[in-house]
């Protein structure tokens, strides 16, 4: 079973780097597709296993038009919800907002 997991996990992961080539083909001005977007793909679980909701897997392409820097691992601290991730970008795309669902503050570490 292990192993029909890890082939659902690896075909995710081509079709996301197959979606972020084709977004960086696309020109957009002097910017591709993928540098105007913030496309992000994750789990909802750490470890499927034990069904523990932390330390999730998050990959972020694209800049959202240069508003934060790529080519960066950040770990949060223990605890911290992903909800503060989506409230981060809402900030970055100009929204207003003081929280998202379960957030406790946009990421500081995207420079928001």
């Amino acid at each position: 079973m292990r192993r029909d997991l890890e082939k659902i996990d690896h075909f995710h992961v081509e079709q996301f780097a197959y979606m972020v080539q084709k977004m960086d083909a696309i020109k957009e001005g002097h910017r591709s597709l993928l540098d105007n977007t913030v496309f992000t793909m994750g789990a909802g679980l750490g470890d499927g296993k034990t069904h523990q909701y932390d330390k999730l897997p998050i990959v972020t392409a694209g800049s959202g038009a240069g508003r934060f820097e790529t080519g960066r691992l950040i770990k949060c601290t223990d605890g911290t919800p992903l909800a503060n991730l989506w409230l981060s970008y809402a900030h970055l795309f100009g929204m207003e907002l003081d929280r998202f669902a379960d957030s406790t503050g946009p990421l500081k570490e995207l420079g928001v």
